[in-house]
């Protein structure tokens, strides 16, 4: 079965504002490389002011292909990043979830970084998928986040 490598989720620029992006301590600000651009400030300041972005969506799911997400950040202090893909049923119970982890060191000098993981294919029962990206320290810009099938 040929995948079609369709993105998922919605607004994936931030280019019609947040929705339907959801979260706390985020907002949008203009990208401070490409001027007709915008991205997500994502902050995070004591131990209990995370910052999330999250988006779910009910598909549908292609079976037998992997998703791949794709996002990239510009930090602009040193941070910490979690990204994760959950898989779940019509009862919002997890099915599968994939986490990544990402450490941000120095600051960009205002130039974006490509991430992205793997997913597995996902399972039968799966009736939603929701992407979070998780900050519980420091300052950066999200942009470009895609959730896109692929061949396994």
């Amino acid at each position: 079965m040929a995948c079609s490598n369709r993105n998922l989720l919605l607004n994936s620029r931030f280019l019609q504002g947040l929705p339907p992006w959801t979260g706390g301590n985020i907002k949008i600000v203009r990208n401070p490389v490409s001027r007709n651009d915008l991205a997500v400030l994502m902050r995070a300041g004591n131990p209990n002011a995370n910052s999330v972005l999250k988006q779910t969506v009910y598909g549908p799911f292609e079976r037998g292909c992997a998703y791949y997400l794709y996002f990239r950040v510009l930090n602009l202090t040193p941070a910490r990043l979690f990204a994760t893909v959950s898989y779940q049923d019509i009862n919002g119970n997890i099915i599968r979830s994939t986490p990544l982890f990402i450490l941000l060191g120095k600051e960009s000098r205002l130039k974006w970084e490509p991430y992205f993981t793997i997913v597995p294919p996902p399972p039968d029962n799966v009736h939603r998928a929701s992407v979070v990206l998780l900050l519980t320290s420091g300052t950066v810009l999200a942009d470009n986040i895609v959730l896109a099938s692929h061949q396994v």
